[in-house]
Formats: structure tokens, sequence, C-alpha cells
């Protein structure tokens, strides 16, 4: 608990001002950052200078790297374009370029680009093509092969390890998660899928572990902090799950999921009306928020509203086959209707 609360009171202190490092120089400034992973203040860092200095070959590189840690991989070829014309020639340029096409869907273009390169991110980015290419066998082979490669493998262990948690391999994933922690142990996606194993293994502390020190690291990132909320829930910690939803309402006001989240928290203090009108005021946002939907029909349910519950649960119900939480309203509203 006490880890938690430092975690969130530090997390939006520490994101910008720590991995600046104080540097005078704008590009080492905004290299500090991408090295500490954080991308926000990498990536404002290197838009400064590139509206100083639209050629300048260091940021642009710098902001093809930022593009694929932040999944926009369809950027990345117009800001190699720029590079190459700014007279900027990155070893690995055939990789990255490979890389943004792996994450636009353009996989034998991708192959094409990376050839026989044997580094281990060669490898990494071949195994990511065939798994996309539904060559499963391919793929662990390629792994396989990326494991003696030279290079980054902390990124290929942490690839494999997803691949494997993807199709329910826990024995393989817990193999590629320790490989990665040996070698990238503070490393986002290692973190990541060290909480997914733990998850799949129903280590929910071990879990929340993994999910906090992403968020001490990347302050803002979403997926991090809502796998962190239901470990939070899951491993019986309600005052961890209630502060990780403030801390997500706090600095993430617009999103319709922590409309949702702090719903949750009113349903659980049994405050129904506020829960109904928080939901009703963003009914619009959420129609198609299962969870949301169903909490909304369970107010209105609460509040003695039995047939509007039914046709506000109904369309999620007929699509919810096997969903506890589905069945557990369309019971509720069944007594409901015969008391």
């Amino acid at each position: 608990m006490i880890l938690t609360r430092a975690i969130i009171a530090g997390c939006m202190a520490l994101s910008l001002s720590a991995c600046s490092l104080l540097l005078d120089d704008p590009v080492d400034k905004a290299r500090a950052a991408f090295d500490a992973q954080d991308y926000i203040a990498a990536r404002a860092d290197v838009q400064v200078i590139l509206s100083a200095d639209p050629t300048n070959a260091e940021a642009l590189e710098l902001l093809a790297r930022i593009q694929l840690a932040t999944g926009e991989g369809g950027d990345v070829a117009a800001t190699l374009d720029r590079l190459e014309q700014a007279g900027g020639d990155p070893q690995d340029a055939a990789l990255l370029a490979a890389e943004g096409l792996l994450q636009s869907g353009k996989s034998d273009a991708a192959l094409a680009l990376i050839g026989d390169d044997a580094s281990a991110q060669g490898w990494r980015l071949r195994a990511l093509a065939a798994a996309a290419k539904g060559n499963d066998a391919l793929a662990r082979d390629a792994f396989r092969q990326g494991r003696r490669a030279k290079g980054d493998r902390g990124k290929l262990f942490a690839a494999e390890a997803s691949h494997h948690l993807a199709r329910g391999d826990l024995t393989a994933a817990a193999q590629a998660v320790a490989l990665a922690t040996d070698v990238a142990p503070d490393r986002v996606e290692t973190l990541f899928v060290s909480a997914r194993l733990a998850e799949m293994q129903a280590d929910h502390v071990m879990a929340l572990s993994s999910y906090l020190r992403i968020i001490e690291i990347m302050p803002l990132d979403r997926p991090a902090l809502i796998g962190a909320i239901y470990a939070a829930e899951r491993a019986g910690k309600p005052d961890a799950t209630r502060h990780l939803i403030a801390y997500g309402a706090q600095t993430r006001p617009l999103d319709r999921e922590f409309v949702y989240q702090q719903a949750r928290v009113l349903a659980w203090d049994g405050n129904w009306e506020q829960v109904r009108a928080n939901l009703q005021q963003h009914e619009a946002e959420l129609a198609d928020h299962d969870a949301a939907r169903l909490l909304y029909a369970e107010a209105l349910l609460q509040l003695g509203q039995v047939e509007t519950a039914r046709a506000i649960a109904a369309p999620v119900i007929a699509r919810s086959q096997g969903n506890a939480d589905a069945a557990r309203i369309e019971a509720a509203i069944e007594a409901a209707s015969r008391g």
C-alpha cells in the first residue's frame, strides 16, 4: 500500500523533469528521455528541436525510434525519408523501416528489407513477420535463432514471451520472460510480459508489482494502469485499487474507461443514484462499453427501474454468452420481474 501511494504520488513529478537530467544540449536531453523510456518527454524535446531545425538528423533519427516505441509504425517511413534527405544514415535504418512496415501490417515488404540480417533485432522482426502471416513454427524457429544472435536480445525475449502468452504456452512464456528479465529487467516490454505471465498464473500480487513498476517508468501508460487496477482488485487490495482508479481519473479525466472505473467505486459504496447519474451523463460515449452498460443496468435495477434496466442490458447479454457479469445481471432482472 505504501509503495502504491508513493509511486502514484511521485509519478507525475518524475516523468518529465527527472529524465531531462538538466542537460544543456537539446539532443542529449531528448536522448536521455528516450533512454529512460519517457517517450512523451522525448517527443516533446524532439519537436522543439525540429521546429527550430527541421533537418536535424539526430532529432529525426530519435523521432523514428520514438514512433516505433509508441506503435506509430505508419509514420516511420516519412520520418526516415526526411532523415535520409538530412544526410542521416543510421546503421539499422533498414530494420527501422522494416519494423515500421510490420506495425503497418506489411509483413512481406518488411521481410524484403530485413534480408539476411543476422542480428537479434533481425530475428525478432522475422519472428513477428512469421507470426503475422500465421506461421507459428517459423516464428518459433526465428526466436530460437535470435537467442544466439548478437545485439539487443531483450526485445527479442520479450517479443518471444508475448508470442507464447498469446498462444497459452505458459511454460515457453516463462522461459522467455526469465531470459528477458535477465538481460533487461527494467525495460517496459519485459515488465509487461512479466505482468501478463503472472496474471495467467493467477499471481496477482506479482502482476501488480510489475504494472506499478511500468507506471513508475511511464506514469501515463494506460494499459499498465488498467492492468494494475484489475491486478490490485484480484489480489484483494481494495485500497490500492481505489488509489489507482483515482490516479487514472486525475490524469485521464476525459477517458471513458475512467468514467466507468469511478462508477465502479461508487457502486462499491452503494451510491447507486450517483452511478446512474454519472453513466447517464456519458451514455453516448459508453454505448459500446459493455461493462459500463451492465453497471448502468445494475444501477437502474437497484433504483427500481426494472424494465429500463432490461432494455439497457439486453443487447449486452445477447452478445455476452458465458460472461459471468452479464449472467448475474440477467438473473437479477428476472428475479426482480417476478418479485
